[in-house]
């Protein structure tokens, strides 16, 4: 993980690969190996792989399961997601983010919004779900309130997310580049497995910004 954070990538999966080696049945590896590796790299199929295969020796963990419903949203598989994100307990901090992104990409935006406006216990804390919620309400139309949520926001990950519900390239990129200062790994999911950031796949500014935090093609 340290090695990816550092976009020492070949070094990253050599690691993970081999750890997986030495203990196949340590759940946490291949979780790791998918969420924090593959998913940065685009590698989505893979990533649904090591995801079903923590499953299997840990079927009972909350932590696998809301990373395999997360990658299983990257795979825009949101039915079997949301599936993942309802058997998280109620009291789980990514539950509604969780179970909103899947049914926003279900075409249920407004049930997406109603769940992240409940989560009040989580949603002031966490600018990512804030982000969401905020794109949420550009999706559907209430350009306004995502708009006042993006200029009262101190966080680049919330901003990138609520400009990219807006359909707004440039402010996403310039989002996505202050983020880039904290490493390339949630650049490279933002860019490469969110199905929020897609827009932004084949734009040469996309490919410039990658280039820039060591994302390789």
């Amino acid at each position: 993980m340290v090695f990816a954070r550092d976009g020492q990538w070949e070094q990253s999966e050599k690691s993970f690969r081999h750890a997986i080696e030495l203990d196949p049945n340590r759940s946490t590896t291949s979780a790791d190996y998918s969420y924090w590796f593959l998913t940065v790299l685009g590698r989505i199929e893979e990533a649904v792989e090591q995801m079903r295969i923590a499953e299997k020796a840990d079927p009972l963990s909350p932590q696998i399961h809301v990373l395999l419903a997360v990658v299983l949203i990257d795979a825009s598989r949101y039915s079997e997601a949301a599936e993942y994100c309802l058997k998280l307990p109620p009291d789980h901090s990514f539950k509604s983010m969780c179970l909103a992104r899947a049914q926003l990409w279900q075409g249920r935006t407004d049930e997406a919004i109603q769940i992240l406006v409940n989560d009040q216990t989580y949603l002031i804390k966490n600018p990512q779900e804030r982000g969401c919620l905020g794109y949420a309400y550009a999706r559907s139309g209430r350009r306004e309130e995502a708009e006042k949520m993006a200029r009262t926001s101190k966080y680049a990950n919330e901003q990138a997310l609520i400009f990219a519900g807006l359909g707004d390239k440039d402010r996403t990129l310039e989002a996505l580049d202050r983020m880039a200062a904290r490493g390339p790994v949630r650049v490279g999911q933002f860019l490469n497995s969110y199905p929020e950031l897609a827009f932004l796949r084949g734009d040469p500014r996309a490919k410039v910004l990658r280039k820039k935090i060591g994302l390789p093609e």
